[in-house]
């Protein structure tokens, strides 16, 4: 027996409906998709600040090589978020805590390469282009550079805290993030030692411990995934911190000198 099945207006109209419905959805999230894609968020740390005015226009002179940074960080990520329900009904709070963002994150995939070489080389190119030196090199590239000093680093901490919002999937997720709500928050701290050796005494001139926190917030994946100022959203972060910390470190260093 061959059952037929006929479809009234009414029902006809409303698959219709739910058809175009899809339909509006799939385009929603092709273009979504397009636009997140094409974000190409740097992952440098370099930085965008002038010298403070204490510090002396005429060069040192000598050779300066930065080294590549020491990782005394705590080895310890996690791929697991606590969560519990929040201010939303029915929406989950998620956090992830990670020690070494470099190699995990929760919401934002991060490959930036180790931190001990990106922080190492974000302060030489720094200090490279203010002209602070005769010359500076950057040991990992010259190994065997001969040089007067040596600016060496300590990575002691780099925590990461990601707070969020989980929507779970299908429209109301995409909803919720393409036009806005409390979506996710970076908290940033950086703790990292900096010393300054004399090489033809093997004495240590200088040391100044560098450490600064940030919080960033993100209200929808358009920021999430685009970054900022062209930047990925933890190497814009990290970037912030430092340059509002350079400014005390190039005049401590100066000051060591001149004395």
């Amino acid at each position: 027996m061959i059952k037929v099945i006929v479809f009234s207006k009414n029902c006809r109209g409303a698959v219709l409906y739910e058809a175009l419905k899809i339909q509006r959805f799939l385009l929603l999230v092709g273009i979504s998709f397009f636009l997140t894609s094409c974000a190409a968020s740097k992952l440098d740390l370099s930085l965008n600040i002038q010298p403070p005015q204490e510090i002396s226009k005429k060069p040192v002179e000598g050779v300066l090589g930065i080294d590549e940074f020491i990782d005394l960080r705590p080895q310890a990520t996690t791929n697991d978020a606590k969560k519990w329900l929040g201010f939303i009904p029915g929406v989950f709070w998620l956090e992830f805590i990670s020690e070494i963002p470099d190699t995990y994150t929760g919401f934002s995939a991060y490959n930036s390469g180790p931190f001990r070489t990106s922080f190492a080389f974000a302060i030489y190119n720094h200090i490279e282009q203010l002209g602070l030196y005769k010359k500076t090199v950057f040991l990992p590239r010259d190994k065997y550079a001969v040089i007067d000093f040596r600016l060496e680093g300590i990575l002691n901490r780099t925590h990461l805290k990601e707070t969020g919002y989980y929507y779970g999937s299908g429209m109301y997720a995409w909803v919720t993030r393409i036009f806005g709500l409390p979506f996710v928050s970076y908290e940033i701290l950086i703790d990292l030692t900096l010393r300054l050796r004399r090489m033809a005494t093997n004495e240590v001139v200088w040391t100044y411990q560098v450490t600064g926190s940030r919080i960033d917030k993100f209200y929808n994946i358009y920021q999430l995934t685009g970054g900022k100022e062209g930047k990925h959203i933890i190497s814009y972060g990290i970037s912030k911190i430092l340059e509002d910390q350079m400014p005390s470190v190039l005049q401590s260093m100066s000051i060591a000198l001149e004395r």
